[in-house]
């Protein structure tokens, strides 16, 4: 392959449509983010053609959009194991390549780590490609500050303004800008224009004053702004034009900055299925290049939810569902189509989310959080200090709990259970069945307690026959049997159910409870149970330190019985991508291997 700093325009080109081929063939296979980077190729190629990136440093935020940078940093021959155990991670990360200057899978970090990076090595230029959703993020906006107030010189910011977000951008930065179009000063000149048009009465010139308020709100407005916090501003660059962002690559390369450059892609650029579905396209499971489908048909927990939130909805006008910036992925586009003045979309602001509902609440509302479980990690103090202290009946759907999968170790939602059980007030549930889900949410619209939250995992729905309907604060036996107790929760009831005839088969049964209700604790029945069997195991899709299986473990010693707890949970924080069915075996909460974990703390126990 040619050296890329040495390709012409032309060949630039060239290149775009070879890399556009390779991303929609990988991603069709392996699922993954494929509309941002359509949309981002020529940008990128750019960057690397002018900049020399073993010496300088190139951020993205987020890192979803860095397929292009992965594919011309010597990843190229392995990028068809993307998202793959072992292969090619999702994101950027510097364990994987020393081009990856920082993590990054969750919005609004790379200006911090940038800033950062550019104050402890002036001699580097650092360039951060921020997307338009990113960069209204609260934490992008106080690095924006911080980067003009310390006069970072060699600093690059380029917004990737692609006008789409993960769903559809809000409170963007667009709008902050779009304030000028109403002062005084502006609303002023354009009377005077008006006037003087009226006297005309010309088209033409009225043409022209279309022309110039456009004009105005693209160039002026966040001129204005970025100047005022210490940038030189440029732009507005068409991203798809090698030449024009070339010319301006190589003009600001040796420039003092900091430096901010706005350019205009179009996210799914080059595949008409990403084009006409952006947000489909964002964010897929593996799909058919000819026809865009991804050909599923199943349920999960977060499309259940969603069809659950919409009877609720309609038969409570006091409900309300926020969320941030996944109004799909949560399964609330339904909702959001009927009850549009009761639904809000926050963005990237988890913190925010979190203090508006806890508003919400103070006006006798019922509000419901729907947020990815390791985003909603961004808002611990709102948890606390907004609805914890004032025990404010807030809803949280805590969605994507558990192993994800092919997202990744920034994605893995492993520390919730370990947050919510360990701050006041909150009640946490955890439907191990679709059905538990529905009943449960039933349950929360009056629940006035105070906050409630409800886990639900990354996977389709699952049911068991003759289930026992939920009841709150109590739990349920599934199995009878001797000498084992295993306590499960969510997702890993079903995981226990699918060994059992393989326990048996090697001498071990016992019972099999499903606790459903993780606090408050069944209390009466940890009593109960305590003196029936030898070996309590609990078994729990989250990070094991502060879990479920640690407060029943206190539950026991705080009144000094002595009982072997086993904890069967996640060890480390960090799993790696992968498909969640082959991580769940992988870390021992599936199959053979959860197996192979009980007989050894069977064995364990003899000794």
């Amino acid at each position: 392959m040619k050296n890329i700093h040495s390709m012409s325009i032309e060949e630039i080109n060239k290149k775009a449509k070879e890399v556009r081929e390779t991303l929609i063939e990988t991603v069709s296979k392996n699922g993954g983010h494929l509309s941002s980077n359509l949309g981002i190729v020529e940008l990128t190629l750019c960057l690397h053609n002018v900049f020399d990136f073993s010496k300088d440093r190139l951020l993205f935020d987020v890192g979803h959009q860095s397929y292009v940078h992965k594919l011309l940093t010597g990843r190229d021959k392995k990028f068809s194991t993307l998202r793959q155990r072992g292969g090619i991670g999702p994101f950027t990360d510097p364990k994987e390549s020393s081009a990856d200057p920082f993590i990054s899978g969750h919005a609004g970090t790379a200006l911090s780590a940038g800033a950062g990076i550019a104050m402890a090595s002036p001699e580097k230029k650092v360039v951060v490609v921020i997307g338009d959703a990113s960069i209204s993020n609260g934490h992008s906006l106080e690095a924006l500050n911080n980067i003009g107030g310390n006069k970072l010189k060699n600093m690059i910011v380029i917004l990737n303004d692609n006008e789409m977000s993960i769903g559809k951008n809000v409170g963007s930065l667009s709008r902050f800008f779009g304030k000028f179009m109403v002062s005084e000063k502006y609303m002023s000149l354009r009377d005077d224009i008006k006037g003087i048009i009226k006297k005309i009465k010309a088209n033409k010139v009225s043409n022209t004053l279309e022309r110039m308020e456009f004009s105005l709100k693209n160039f002026f407005l966040p001129l204005s702004m970025l100047e005022s916090l210490g940038f030189k501003f440029f732009g507005v660059l068409d991203g798809h034009n090698p030449e024009e962002l070339l010319s301006t690559l190589n003009k600001i390369k040796n420039m003092e900055g900091p430096i901010f450059i706005h350019v205009k892609t179009q996210k799914g650029k080059g595949y008409s299925y990403a084009e006409q579905d952006k947000e489909k396209f964002h964010g897929i499971s593996p799909f058919d290049m000819k026809t865009g489908n991804t050909n599923s048909t199943v349920k999960t927990y977060s499309s259940i939810f969603g069809s659950e939130i919409v009877k609720l909805g309609e038969e409570d006008n006091d409900i309300y569902v926020i969320c941030s910036g996944m109004v799909k992925g949560t399964g609330l586009g339904e909702f959001f189509k009927k009850f549009p003045t009761r639904a809000i979309d926050t963005g990237i602001a988890e913190g925010h989310a979190v203090t508006f509902a806890g508003g919400l609440a103070t006006q006798g509302k019922k509000p419901y959080v729907a947020i990815y479980s390791t985003f909603l990690q961004r808002a611990y103090s709102q948890l606390i200090h907004d609805i914890s202290l004032q025990n404010l009946s807030v809803r949280f759907i805590v969605d994507r709990a558990g192993i994800v999968g092919e997202d990744g170790k920034t994605h893995n939602g492993l520390y919730d259970l370990s947050i919510f059980l360990t701050i006041p007030n909150y009640t946490v549930l955890a439907p191990a069945t679709s059905k538990e889900l529905v009943e449960m949410l039933e349950f929360s619209k009056d629940f006035q307690e105070g906050p409630l939250m409800i886990r639900i995992p990354r996977e389709v729905e699952y049911n068991i026959d003759k289930a026992k309907k939920f009841e709150f604060g109590k739990w349920h036996e599934i199995k009878k049997g001797k000498k084992n107790l295993f306590i499960a929760t969510g997702s890993m009831l079903k995981e226990i159910l699918d060994i059992e005839d393989r326990l048996k088969a090697r001498g071990i049964e016992g019972t099999i409870v499903n606790a459903s209700t993780l606090k408050p604790l069944d209390e009466k029945y940890l009593l109960d149970c305590v003196k029936e069997y030898e070996n309590i195991f609990v078994l729990e899709e989250a990070y094991e330190k502060n879990s479920f299986g640690s407060s029943i473990m206190e539950f026991y010693n705080e009144r000094d019985i002595d009982v072997r707890i086993r904890k069967i949970a996640l060890k480390e924080g960090a799993i790696p991508h992968g498909k969640r069915s082959e991580l769940l075996e992988e870390f021992g909460l599936r199959g053979e291997n959860l197996i192979k974990r009980i007989e050894e703390k069977i064995d364990a126990g003899k000794k």
